[in-house]
């Protein structure tokens, strides 16, 4: 922006905003197997997904981060003529030299505003705060102002309502004219009368490292550290995909606004910017998650046990595993251009037949070694899952030797049978998980006992 004109450097900024605040009109035909599709060409890429990777996401280094950005963003402030602004879903460019002359100085969709302007054009006229409402970079300009990076220009405090009442019926009024006058003059209405409409919001619900998010029918679970922006930062995990806030949006609303009609407990993330609890990254970060997407689309955690570590990604999920905890375990040397996880694998397949439970636990392991191991991954997983990882040493109880890692090595070291030697392992883990257990060990028992006859009668469609 520097050394730029006017009309030039906005061009720039807008351009950047638009990809945010109207990134999802160009996208409205996305769906969810295009979105597959370009999963699919990270074949050739390689695979392990390293420790290293993650670090940029840490709760440690997001502090350090929201520090590093209020500090830069206020050095910009002294260093440009324009600043990136935010209210609400509304985006646009402050030009400090008209901010400070107190004329119109946010430019936002080929619109001259003020503050007050633009913070009831961003839909948040009820705060009657706009310094605390307009971010850049998700720091209030408040903070900007206190910081001494921009200095505040003189402001006029009136009652918009009392004085469009005497205008009414007093149009020739002393009080009146002063206050035309001041308008006349630029002055800009400082309506904040000390009231916090949010006042009464319990900020510690969003506290965590994790948050569920919806949007109309959708669900999903936005995690913080990595978070970035509307189009950066594939931080909400579904079921089948990592997202960013634009294309989780596009699910069901595909004219929808992020910041508008993602909700956290109710509340939109526009105000969840406001009120801190997610930090937008600079436009020109080069930080890994704003650069590189297709590294972030896969987990940050094994999804057997829900560690850190050289993760192998799926191609076809956002599921990533540690070799070993794989079943079957995976060799760096067998891979291919594609790999796709036991989970995929079982979800592709078509089953038609519908069979007795006797006919399955009668039948011969090899003929459906997959399926057994579709069910011991999925066990495993849900004993790391919420509930579960509220119980301490749980986890590492069910899933250790002497328990469902027993019945892992023996259905690698093909010790089964039939399909129904290997169900009568996993019920007497079930079994001894209950015996001498206090109650939430063994409340955490029958819920898996339950999931796993769940999915058992679901993949050999029992009837």
């Amino acid at each position: 922006m520097d050394g730029e004109s006017d009309t030039d450097s906005h061009s720039e900024s807008e351009s950047e905003w638009e990809a945010e605040s109207t990134g999802s009109s160009s996208g409205s035909d996305w769906q969810g197997e295009n979105y597959r599709g370009k999963k699919a060409q990270r074949g050739q890429k390689r695979k392990m997904k390293t420790q290293n990777c993650k670090q940029t996401g840490s709760s440690s280094s997001k502090k350090k981060q929201t520090k590093d950005s209020r500090q830069s963003v206020g050095q910009k402030s002294k260093e440009n003529s324009q600043l990136p602004v935010t209210c609400g879903d509304k985006e646009g460019v402050l030009y400090l030299d008209k901010f400070h002359n107190t004329e119109k100085c946010i430019l936002s969709e080929e619109q001259w505003l003020k503050p007050t302007e633009f913070e009831k054009f961003g839909g948040l006229w009820k705060n009657k705060k706009w310094k605390s409402s307009i971010l850049c970079n998700g720091i209030p300009l408040q903070t900007l102002i206190e910081d001494g990076f921009i200095s505040s220009p003189t402001f006029r405090k009136s009652g918009v309502q009392d004085r469009q009442c005497r205008t009414k019926l007093c149009p020739s009024s002393r009080s009146d004219r002063q206050s035309s006058e001041g308008r006349g003059n630029g002055h800009y209405e400082d309506e904040d009368n000390g009231s916090d409409v949010d006042g009464a919001i319990d900020l510690t619900m969003f506290e965590g490292p994790t948050l569920p998010v919806t949007c109309g029918s959708d669900t999903g679970v936005l995690h913080k550290n990595r978070f970035a922006s509307g189009h950066c930062g594939k931080c909400i995990r579904t079921n089948d995909f990592w997202l960013t806030p634009e294309d989780f949006v596009r699910l069901s609303k595909p004219e929808g606004v992020w910041r508008k009609d993602i909700e956290m407990h109710g509340l939109p993330l526009g105000k969840l910017l406001m009120k801190r609890v997610l930090v937008l990254h600079m436009i020109n970060c080069e930080c890994d998650i704003c650069q590189d997407l297709d590294q972030y689309a896969n987990d940050d955690v094994c999804y057997v046990c829900n560690s850190e570590g050289d993760l192998l990604c799926c191609d076809e999920c956002p599921r990533a595993f540690h070799p070993g905890c794989h079943l079957p375990a995976v060799e760096y040397d067998s891979l291919g251009g594609q790999w796709s996880c036991t989970f995929c694998v079982m979800k592709n397949m078509q089953v038609f037949s519908q069979k007795t439970q006797k006919d399955v636990l009668s039948s011969p392991v090899s003929q459906y070694r997959l399926y057994c191991r579709f069910l011991l991954l999925y066990l495993l997983h849900e004993s790391t899952a919420n509930p579960n990882n509220k119980v301490p040493a749980y986890s590492k109880d069910i899933s250790g030797p002497m328990m469902l890692g027993r019945a892992k090595l023996n259905l690698e070291n093909n010790d089964y049978q039939t399909v129904g030697d290997f169900f009568t392992d996993i019920e007497d883990v079930f079994q001894n998980c209950t015996s001498n257990r206090d109650s939430d060990f063994r409340g955490m028992t029958r819920r898996l006992k339950e999931l796993f006859k769940r999915e058992f009668k679901s993949i050999f469609k029992i009837v």
